[in-house]
């Protein structure tokens, strides 16, 4: 109404996650809007001025190791709009949606006006060089793409490097919990939680490595079509700060806070 879209909650208030959309005369959605229901995350300081970071996964709606509700939702690099993961922390067993996920689409129709008239499609990859784009480092205004809530966003490549101060680093997997407890190499915390919520393969669309892989998307750019992230594997001896993968892979997202 007046320009205006507005929604409303059950009387019980659940904790979850929901996606709007507005739409025109004929149906075809003009654009999207993630709805992170969860109680105020906090902040964590990492070391060596690193910034701020949430103390939870974007989606999560809880911080706690071994919860399920800390694994949160899984992110193409660019794109506003989550993906589920898995219902189980060391299981790839999808978690429980209201609607039917549609199947991926291929390259061939991957084009950033489709991935806004289509928020729930899987795209294995653009095939066009807008991505490039999409998400923006934290010298540049937030991108209306970045999913992270008003005050957050995506944080820069060197985020975890600049907060251990080296590249690589011993870790202690949490083989009950599924995940790594990074407190005293990240920051003071006594919990800073990073669950191994796996990742959605690219061009396989299929949720996988749930319980080995934890990893973390950064709005920095590799080179066309790959970006940096934080990534850890359960059996590895050292974590990996600053790695990076394709851009068609949906990671985890940890949101940092805006200066």
């Amino acid at each position: 109404m007046n320009g205006a879209i507005g929604f409303s909650t059950a009387k019980e208030f659940r904790e979850g996650n929901a996606v709007i959309a507005a739409k025109d005369g004929n149906g075809k959605i003009l654009w999207s809007w993630h709805i992170w229901l969860t109680d105020q995350p906090q902040e964590q300081v990492y070391y060596n001025n690193a910034g701020t970071l949430m103390d939870r996964n974007l989606g999560a709606t809880s911080a706690t190791p071994g919860d399920i509700g800390a694994l949160g939702l899984l992110y193409q690099w660019g794109r506003k709009d989550p993906f589920i993961g898995s219902a189980m922390i060391g299981d790839e067993s999808l978690a429980e949606s209201t609607i039917k996920w549609p199947s991926p689409a291929n390259s061939s129709i991957g084009t950033l006006e489709y991935t806004i008239s289509h928020p729930t499609t899987f795209v294995s990859y653009f095939n066009d060089d807008e991505e490039v784009v999409l998400w923006t480092i934290s010298s540049e205004t937030k991108s209306v793409y970045d999913p992270c809530p008003a005050g957050w966003r995506i944080p820069d490549g060197g985020v975890w490097t600049k907060a251990t101060g080296s590249h690589g680093r011993s870790f202690s997997y949490d083989t009950t919990n599924e995940g790594v407890n990074f407190s005293g190499i990240f920051g003071s915390d006594d919990v800073i939680w990073y669950p191994a919520a796996g990742i959605i393969s690219a061009p396989g669309e299929k949720l996988m490595l749930v319980g080995g892989y934890g990893n973390y998307w950064s709005s920095s750019m590799k080179s066309e079509r790959w970006a940096y992230h934080f990534h850890y594997f359960s059996l590895d001896k050292e974590f990996e700060p600053e790695d990076s993968t394709h851009c068609g892979y949906a990671n985890s997202v940890r949101c940092a806070k805006e200066n």
